[in-house]
């Protein structure tokens, strides 16, 4: 699964932990594999995040948030989620050591899904090693590094596809330059930037007077918590430097495509 269109989320990797507690706090008998994957998501299917997240590899990630941050990033969670089907059918599993791997068969279709889980401390947990590692680094800033990294990314290939669609568009109009309503209209960019604002970012486009040269900008709509990096990108392609909030230039540094 993915946070919005096109994002490879760790999330989907994410698990429900294997061991279940009694009010009392006892220990009860440790799940298999296939039982984390499934309360895995029925837990995130019924929205309940912050206990999924708990059982999971990311529960680092989770512990110490407030209410007010766990409220901050449930539509991000419920984006993700809410593609969870209602019909999982376990398919089968194999255990290697302390590694395992689950199918599921997804929804009406019964589209496969291979899932892979670790344990550790005598717990299933859905994910992987590095994912394990890369949230013991980070800690209660892991999803809010991974919101930014996801709108950077979007808000740089939203501005790619402006480079892309406005050179397209000049070999067909004597070498003139589109505005950003010309494009949606082509549907060359995103709907939503009709507001100027989409993926955490506001974004203005610029055309010459004379139409032959354009601009286009992304700034993060909240700097620190929706990205940090700002964009600007021309017919030359596109480019990004941190500059806490600020606009970017010409002079800010190029990217490679899909950096």
């Amino acid at each position: 699964m993915k946070l919005r269109t096109g994002v490879l989320f760790v999330l989907a990797a994410i698990g429900i932990g294997s061991i279940e507690r009694d009010t009392a706090g006892a220990q009860k008998k440790a799940l298999s594999p296939t039982e984390t994957v499934l309360r895995f998501y029925r837990a995130l299917k019924e929205k309940r995040y912050a206990e999924g997240f708990q059982l999971s590899i990311y529960r680092g990630a989770i512990e110490g948030l407030s209410a007010a941050e766990l409220q901050d990033l449930e539509p991000e969670f419920a984006r993700t989620f809410s593609i969870i089907p209602d019909t999982l059918q376990p398919a089968g599993e194999i255990i290697k050591r302390d590694s395992a791997t689950v199918y599921l068969k997804f929804g009406a279709n019964l589209s496969s899904q291979q899932v892979d889980l670790v344990r550790a401390n005598g717990q299933w947990l859905v994910g992987d090693q590095e994912s394990l590692r890369e949230v013991q680094q980070q800690g209660r800033s892991f999803f809010f590094n991974l919101r930014m990294s996801v709108s950077e990314s979007e808000a740089q290939d939203i501005l790619a596809r402006l480079v892309d669609a406005e050179a397209i568009y000049a070999v067909a109009n004597q070498g003139r330059c589109a505005t950003i309503e010309e494009l949606i209209k082509l549907r060359a960019l995103p709907a939503e930037l009709e507001s100027g604002q989409a993926s955490g970012y506001r974004f203005e486009l610029s055309v010459t007077e004379d139409r032959k040269s354009f601009s286009g900008l992304a700034v993060p709509a909240e700097y620190g918590k929706t990205g940090r990096l700002s964009f600007y990108a021309d017919a030359r392609g596109v480019r990004a430097e941190d500059l806490k909030g600020a606009p970017a230039t010409s002079n800010s540094p190029p990217l490679r495509a899909h950096q």
